[in-house]
């Protein structure tokens, strides 16, 4: 059937944009961590205007997924092939929000003395960048077993974060000079720790979508 065709093929489009703004999504994390490192204000300048990109991509894939449910009326997988797409795109641009909120503090630390970067900071960062990776890879190949296994790695990124929190907290009574540092390091944490989360939200849809059920987190 023509029409069964062309709804295959506006799936396999879709399909291709969700995995473009992943790989954009992907590298504002790996961007964010180095412009962290680094503390490389052009970088963490280029982090916040892809956002905007990420943003278009978004409205983008939702205007394609409304116009196939207006158009096509899908039942069974197929409405759940869409449905979850809608559903993924957000927690991707929510993910992209929080890189360019961690590049926002990068900046304001310009012209201020440098306080020791936590090494779990970095450690819980490159869990939660492995994690956004994990899910999409999985959202590729449709393989919910993938998914399963980056869902659960949301709980070592809390480990990670109660452990810096802590860490930082401490530092704010033993070095009240630098506070300000601190407080806006403790909030670079929290946003890794929410980008975790939303890939693991990424890691639940891909389940839904290849299993037909929906994990509580």
């Amino acid at each position: 059937m023509v029409t069964r065709r062309t709804f295959e093929k506006e799936l396999a489009d879709l399909h291709e944009m969700i995995v473009r703004m992943g790989v954009e999504v992907e590298n504002s994390i790996t961007d964010a961590i180095t412009a962290l490192i680094e503390q490389d204000n052009e970088l963490a300048n280029k982090i916040i205007e892809r956002d905007d990109v990420i943003d278009d991509l978004e409205i983008t894939i939702e205007e394609m997924c409304l116009d196939m449910i207006a158009r096509q009326q899908p039942v069974a997988r197929d409405l759940r092939d869409v449905t979850s797409a809608l559903k993924l795109i957000t927690d991707l641009e929510r993910i992209a929000d929080h890189a360019s909120d961690i590049s926002s503090k990068i900046l304001m630390f310009e012209g201020k003395k440098r306080v020791m970067i936590h090494y779990d900071l970095i450690t819980l960062a490159g869990v939660a960048k492995e994690m956004v990776r994990g899910a999409l890879d999985a959202y590729v190949i449709r393989s919910a077993e993938m998914a399963e296994k980056f869902i659960v790695m949301d709980d070592r990124v809390d480990e990670l974060y109660d452990k810096v929190k802590n860490e930082l907290i401490h530092l704010m009574s033993v070095d009240p000079g630098n506070i300000e540092q601190y407080v806006e390091m403790l909030f670079v944490c929290k946003y890794f720790e929410r980008i975790a989360d939303h890939a693991q939200n990424v890691a639940e849809w891909v389940v839904f979508f290849v299993q037909g059920k929906h994990q509580l987190s």
